[in-house]
Order: C-alpha cells, then sequence, then structure tokens
C-alpha cells in the first residue's frame, strides 16, 4: 500500500503493538510466536534462489513477526514486591513534598537498605506534618527509619487500580515517616539534570506566587505552563473535566505545538543562511526538550517533543516530513523505552487526539470557506476541538464514563486563553528582572485567567451540560476502536473491503450492546464494604444501600460500582432508624436482611451504656431532655451458599463482593 510505503514506521509501529498486547495480556502465546519466528525463518531460507530478496513476502513476513515477538519481550514481568517491613534507608529526596491534609507527600529514590531487595527502588513517602518538612529539597539525602509497605488498592469494587497506575510508573512501595526517625545527612547537591529541573520549577512557581494573589489563577497557570498539577483543587479539576477542557491543563502536545509555533516564528529568520539553518534547528531543538525536562517529562510531552523534533529535522533538510510516519515513529521510540506508556491513559487519549486532529481537522476545515478572517478563525477552531473530540470519545467515555456536551463551546475560549498565558506567562518570566513589566505582565495573565475560570463556570451551569453515567465494556471499546480505524483506512484508501469490515463490528458493537444490556438486567449481587460495613443489593438496575448509620454514603466506593454495572442511583436504607422494609425482592426485620434468597444477619447495641442508666442521666439533668439514645448498628454475618462468614474479619482494604444464584433457576 501507498500510505505503508511513504509512512514506513506506522507498519513497524502496528507490529510493536500486537506485541506488547501479547506480552501483557497473553503470555502464554509467546511460545507460538516463537514456532511462527522458525517456520517463517525456514520459508525465507527455502525461497533465497528466487532472488526476490529483500522484498520478497515470506522475508516481510519474517520481519514483521520477528517485531512482535522481540516486543512482547520487552514487557516488564509483574514485580513480586517484599513482605511489608521495617528498614533503614539511605534515600534522595527527587521532589519537593507536596501537602496532604495530614502529610507531605513526595518521592523517594532509595540507594540502601537492609534488605537488597529494595535497593534503588523508587518509593513514595509520607512525611509527619512538621516545619522541617518545608527545609526539605530535592537531592537532600535522608537517613530513614520506617516501615515499607506494598502499594495497595483501597478495596473499592470496579474503582481505580491505583496498584496499576503506580506500578507502570515502577512505583511499588510506599511508607509513612515520622520527624523523629529521619535525618538529612547531606543537603541537595545533586547533579541531577532533572533535580536541576525540579529546582528551576520551583523556583519559577515561587516567582509566579510572589506576583498573583489569586489562588485558582496560581494554580491554573501552574499546571497550564510548567505541569505542575499538584496543588490544583478539586473543584477546579472538575469543571474543567465536565466542560472539556481538562486537556489544557495537562501539558501535552497543544502546548508544545504553541511553543513550536512561536519559536518558529521568531527564529525564522535563521533560516536564510546554511549556518543559521542550523542553529535554527538546534536553538528550536533544545528549548522544546527544555520545556518538556522543565515540565517533568509527562509521556504526552514527550510525545509531542519527539514528533516535533521530526518534524523540524525534516523541514531544515527541506524534506517535509510525513505527519502520520512522525507520530508512529515518535510512539515507537518512547514505547521502546518504555512498554508501560502504552497503558498510560494520557498516552493513550493524547495519540488517538493527534492522530484524529491530522486525519479530520483538513477534511472538517473544507466543508466550509468563511469569508471573514474572524469567523475562519473560530471555523478552525470547532474543527480541531471537534476532530480531537472524534478520536478521543470512546477512550474517554471507557475511562470517565461522561461526556462533554459543550466541549466546542469551551475550547472556543479555552485555546486562544492558553496560547495567551502561555506566552503571557514565558515573557513575565523573561522580564521578571524588570519589576513594574513583570507586574504588568503578571496582572494581564491572571486576568485572562481569572475570566476563562469564571466563564468555564458558567458553561458548567448551562443545562445538560454533561451526561453521566455511561456504560461502554471492554469488547465494546475495542470494536468501537478497530470500526474507527477500518473507516479512517476507507476513507484515505478508498477500498470497500475496509468499508464492509467497519459495517461488520458496528454490528458486532451493537450486538456486544444488546448482551450487556441483558447481563445488566439479570445481574444479581452483592457488595458489603469493609470500611463502614454498609452492603449494596443489587437486582437487575435497581440497587439498595444499605447503611448502618445516618452518615452520607460514600462517593468513592458507590459510584465506581454503579458507573461499571450501569446501576439507578440507590434506594438508600439505615437500619438505625429502619425498623421494618419489604419489597418485591428485599425484606427487613428486625435481625435479619433478606435479598432474593440470601440472608444478612445484624445487631443494635445501645452505645449510651444502658437504657436504665440512660434514663436516670436524662431525669438528673445530665443530659437533655430531647436526647435519644444512640445505637450502634454493626452487620455481624452473611450466609452464603448455607455458610456463615463473619463479616468482622474483612480488612478495611477487603470488600466483599459475590454473585447471587437463587435456587429457582
Amino acid at each position: 500500500m501507498t500510505f505503508f510505503t511513504n509512512n514506513p514506521f506506522t507498519r513497524i509501529l502496528s507490529f510493536w503493538l500486537i506485541g506488547l498486547l501479547i506480552g501483557n495480556y497473553f503470555p502464554p502465546f509467546k511460545l507460538g510466536l516463537w514456532a511462527l519466528l522458525f517456520i517463517s525463518a525456514f520459508l525465507c531460507l527455502l525461497k533465497l534462489k528466487a532472488k526476490t530478496y529483500p522484498f520478497d513476502r515470506y522475508l516481510s513476513s519474517l520481519l514483521a513477526i520477528s517485531l512482535v515477538t522481540f516486543s512482547s519481550y520487552t514487557v516488564p514481568p509483574p514485580k513480586i514486591t517484599a513482605l511489608d517491613q521495617h528498614q533503614h534507608i539511605l534515600a534522595t529526596l527527587l521532589e519537593f513534598p507536596t501537602e496532604k491534609p495530614n502529610s507531605y507527600q513526595a518521592k523517594l529514590k532509595i540507594h540502601r537498605a537492609d534488605s537488597a531487595a529494595y535497593h534503588n527502588e523508587t518509593i513514595l513517602a509520607y512525611f509527619e506534618k512538621t516545619d522541617s518538612v518545608n527545609q526539605l529539597q530535592p537531592g537532600d539525602q535522608l537517613v530513614a527509619k520506617c516501615r515499607l509497605q506494598a502499594i495497595r488498592n483501597q478495596g473499592t469494587p470496579y474503582g481505580f487500580d491505583y496498584q496499576k497506575f503506580m506500578a507502570n510508573r515502577q512505583i511499588y512501595y510506599s511508607t509513612y515517616i515520622s520527624a523523629r526517625n529521619y535525618v538529612r545527612i547531606q543537603k541537595g547537591n545533586s547533579k541531577s539534570l532533572l533535580l536541576q529541573a525540579e529546582h528551576l520549577r520551583s523556583t519559577m512557581i515561587n516567582l509566579l506566587r510572589s506576583y498573583i494573589k489569586n489562588k485558582e489563577s496560581l494554580q491554573v497557570i501552574s499546571a497550564l505552563t510548567l505541569g505542575y498539577r499538584k496543588e490544583l483543587s478539586p473543584e477546579t479539576r472538575s469543571y474543567f473535566a465536565s466542560t472539556g477542557a481538562m486537556h489544557v491543563l495537562a501539558v501535552s502536545g497543544l502546548h508544545v505545538g504553541m511553543i513550536y509555533l512561536f519559536l518558529s516564528s521568531l527564529l525564522g529568520f535563521l533560516k536564510r543562511s546554511r549556518f543559521g539553518r542550523l542553529f535554527y534547528v538546534l536553538g528550536i531543538g533544545l528549548l522544546l526538550w527544555f520545556y518538556a525536562l522543565l515540565t517533568g517529562f509527562s509521556p504526552s510531552v514527550q510525545r509531542a517533543t519527539v514528533m516535533f523534533s521530526f518534524i523540524l529535522i525534516g523541514s531544515s533538510l527541506q524534506r517535509p516530513a510525513a505527519i502520520y510516519n512522525s507520530i508512529a515513529a515518535s510512539a515507537f521510540i518512547l514505547l521502546l523505552f518504555n512498554p508501560n506508556l502504552l497503558f498510560e491513559v494520557g498516552f493513550q487519549l493524547s495519540y488517538a487526539a493527534v492522530t484524529s486532529i491530522v486525519f479530520f481537522f483538513p477534511r472538517l476545515e473544507s466543508l466550509a470557506k468563511p469569508r471573514h478572517k474572524l469567523t475562519q478563525k473560530l471555523w478552525q477552531l470547532f474543527c480541531v476541538s471537534l476532530a480531537a473530540q472524534l478520536g478521543t470519545f470512546a477512550l474517554s467515555i471507557y475511562y470517565f464514563n461522561q461526556f462533554p456536551v459543550y466541549f466546542w463551546l469551551s475550547n472556543f475560549l479555552v485555546i486562544p486563553a492558553a496560547y495567551l498565558i502561555l506566552d503571557g506567562t514565558f515573557l513575565f518570566f523573561i522580564f521578571s528582572p524588570i519589576s513594574y513589566l513583570a507586574e504588568i505582565l503578571a496582572s494581564l495573565v491572571s486576568t485572562i485567567t481569572f475570566a476563562t475560570t469564571f466563564l468555564l463556570r458558567q458553561i458548567e451551569q448551562l443545562p445538560f451540560s454533561l451526561i453521566e453515567n455511561i456504560s461502554l465494556s471492554s469488547p465494546q471499546l475495542l470494536l468501537l476502536l478497530t470500526m474507527g480505524g477500518c473507516l479512517l483506512f476507507f476513507i484515505k484508501l478508498k477500498r470497500k473491503a475496509f468499508f464492509f469490515t467497519s459495517v461488520i463490528l458496528l454490528g458486532g458493537f451493537f450486538l456486544a450492546g444488546f448482551f450487556q444490556k441483558l447481563q445488566t438486567f439479570n445481574q444479581q449481587k452483592f457488595i458489603v464494604y469493609a470500611d463502614n460495613n454498609d452492603i449494596h443489593l443489587i437486582n437487575g438496575r435497581t440497587n439498595y444501600l444499605i447503611q448502618t448509620s445516618n452518615e452520607t454514603p460514600n462517593e468513592q466506593n458507590i459510584q465506581p460500582v454503579i458507573n461499571a454495572l450501569n446501576l439507578k442511583p440507590p434506594i438508600l436504607i439505615h437500619l438505625d432508624s429502619c425498623k421494618q422494609y419489604q419489597s418485591d425482592d428485599l425484606i427487613i426485620d428486625e435481625a435479619l436482611i433478606v435479598f432474593i434468597d440470601q440472608t444478612f444477619h445484624y445487631h443494635k447495641r445501645n452505645v449510651n451504656q444502658s437504657n436504665k442508666m440512660f434514663k436516670q442521666r436524662t431525669k438528673q439533668g445530665m443530659l437533655p431532655n430531647n436526647t435519644s439514645p444512640i445505637w450502634d448498628t454493626k452487620i455481624d454475618s452473611v450466609l452464603v451458599k448455607e455458610e456463615t462468614l463473619n463479616l468482622a474479619n474483612l480488612k478495611v482494604q477487603q470488600a466483599l463482593v459475590a454473585d447471587l444464584k437463587p435456587s429457582n433457576r
């Protein structure tokens, strides 16, 4: 095919991705790959006399299978973590500690420990909240006594897999370090480029703090320009996400592209001479990589910087780079060094967005030709926003279970604003020695940021601004992505086979959706949350949340279950105030909960010692007359398949999830 001939890295990347997926999800198949490799090599030897080397189909198959096989072995094996144990460690602080509600959090690199299993491990450390923690800096060497614990999930059913998320970053342990159990033995004087970049970023953030007093504006500017998102409030994250503008807060290809355009227009005069062209390439390339270093080398920044480096080199050689080849080459290089990037949500969304923009934007833009320059720019912004959503909506729904309806409106606002904030902030840093200029630029950037956040909050308040609780299964996602790929090739190559394949895949998508709905309406489960003993009873989409107290339900526990199982809002029942309850599938009595044919036992205990003493204290005036007894309700056990399970044995990180199989089935 001409497309693959002109973009060879797209073919290489395809085989590399197949190998990574096999190595991660189907490790036993790697033996089969070796068998295919030997068969292909044998056939190549037989066909060697055909004089068709090196483009013979047998040799192409051999190269393809070799790529898949080698790629499958680049996936790191699951790390077997050591048991939790107390250790004396010598470690280097890798970042400035970030304040949390009850501690300060920072990453440590262990050099020495009592057990060699922890040598060279990066861990997540939580320091006791004291003033001395604020004096710690990246590069400081610490000696500490602590208990290293394997990072575990909180036990929330269908919740975020935090353990896997951290494992993709090669972090497997965490620890709490009290003030008396660590000593700084050497101040930060590390020559590490990453640590020096961390110091520089901290200096730049402190400079912003001295001029910008609005806390939210400071947080948004720090995130948008320097990739520092640790201090972003949940409220700010929420309305950026619900309006489809979250991509602006995550430094990515959008930001690198803006800087590339700014630098290319600023230094474009250098291309007039041969040596000037060399300085142009080196200058822009070094500045792009410096920005990537400054923002912490996030996967999206790595991808964008590698891709723009390819484009920069190609344009300097007067050989315009094939954009698809540049995208594929950047992905291949990054995955070659870190295969775990493939499973990063940000990495997937970033590549899906940029590929979709490159493919759809020129086609969408050609649908209309506005006459006025302003309407042209607005139309282009709309096309860019729509093109990005076409490529990312399936992944966004799968991972976040929501879709922002007014994404196109918010992007009209945030993309121009991001460009102004980004350029204005870096001009602020350049002119910071001149205080009155720095103050003017900081005020201008802060005003733009404040206006942007204000308007985004207004967009969030619009009716039907966010569609929530959308469920998309893994098979549906795979079918949808494959169908999208076939449609892209059909539009690009005009081959009917791709169109018919996409139609078949669309039918498979709807069929998978039908079976998912069927499964949803027939599901019968119960979940016991170990942290508070609440019970979640599920029958189809109807569900009951049986609570042992009148406290507000824990959204972090409940919402992932509702999203994953496509449930209606739960019916709340409080055991401490509910004496009896009856519906078609649920009966609650004095000490029993019967759901379908599942039985739970519970009891109430008077915390105010006894009713008699409680009444005496009320008469004596020791307690107000309107005081009522305090009851402590506990769910003791559950009868599962004629076996009684004691719920007291559940750990806080655990939850009991079980499917019901009624006897009448």
